[in-house]
């Protein structure tokens, strides 16, 4: 499994990563996206995340207070995914688009939530890892 931020997202698949914009900068047409899916209106310059793992003290992210992360950090864990509470009302405040929800939008595109959101659906990429973690634990493997 890819490496998870905190609250389930993709770094390797986010737009917004500062290693991603220094391969191929998309943050003008990540920011239509999330106008379009989730009414954030974010100016492409204001879009650059170092990563919520990150220790740097002036470390740059979309939200210095997530709450999600403040979370995860006080309760000394890996990301949401290894929480008992999972999912909770905390996770809740920062849960992503699923494909199933975006295609709500009358203007859904697959192809644009493949490349600009699928990095955001962390719900289902931990309830996956919960339940991959449910069966290898039952199983001893």
């Amino acid at each position: 499994m890819q490496k998870l931020t905190m609250c389930g997202y993709s770094c390797e698949l986010c737009k917004a990563y500062a290693p991603n914009i220094k391969k191929l900068d998309q943050r003008e047409m990540l920011s239509k996206m999330w106008m379009k899916y989730y009414e954030l209106d974010i100016k492409p310059e204001d879009i650059y995340c170092e990563g919520c793992r990150c220790e740097r003290e002036n470390a740059k992210r979309i939200d210095d207070d997530c709450p999600v992360r403040k979370c995860v950090v006080m309760n000394g864990l890996e990301h949401c995914g290894y929480c008992d509470k999972y999912p909770c009302n905390t996770f809740s405040e920062r849960e992503g688009l699923s494909c199933q929800s975006a295609k709500e939008n009358s203007e859904f595109l697959q192809d644009e939530y493949d490349e600009f959101l699928l990095a955001f659906d962390n719900k289902t990429r931990l309830d996956d890892f919960v339940k991959d973690n449910l069966r290898t634990n039952s199983t001893g493997l």
